[in-house]
């Protein structure tokens, strides 16, 4: 299944049940990854998120998450943070994330996932 199907899938599911979800996206700093290393990240984050969330290679360079029936997506992103700063330390990630509710357009939601994403890369790294 693709990410627009599954994302899709989500958004009806989320207008029928009244609960909201978060999309996230994940890629390393300028892009910069061979394919193999994006290949890696999605399994990485495939194996610290939940069985129900589903994850997927987006595009060449990126990885997208959909966190289901959450808007809580602080321990997801730490947990995914914390994994690849100990099993990929030369990938540096910037990650955006938004939540979508019931009745919104996810790729509005996707959109403003990206430009969280180029905030997160414009945040001084923490010591």
């Amino acid at each position: 299944m693709s990410f627009e199907e599954f994302t899709s899938l989500e958004a009806k599911r989320s207008r029928r049940s009244g609960r909201w979800f978060t999309l996230v996206r994940i890629a390393p700093v300028g892009w910069a990854a061979l394919d193999g290393e994006i290949e890696a990240l999605e399994r990485l984050v495939s194996a610290v998120v939940r069985r129900t969330d589903f994850v997927h290679r987006k595009r060449e360079r990126e990885v997208g998450v959909v966190l289901v029936e959450t808007t809580e997506s602080r321990v997801a992103l730490e947990r995914i943070r914390a994994a690849a700063a100990e099993r990929m330390p030369e990938l540096q990630l910037r990650i955006g994330c938004a939540p979508a509710g019931p009745g919104q357009q996810w790729q509005e939601t996707w959109r403003w996932a990206g430009t969280m994403l180029v905030a997160d890369a414009a945040m001084p790294a923490a010591a």
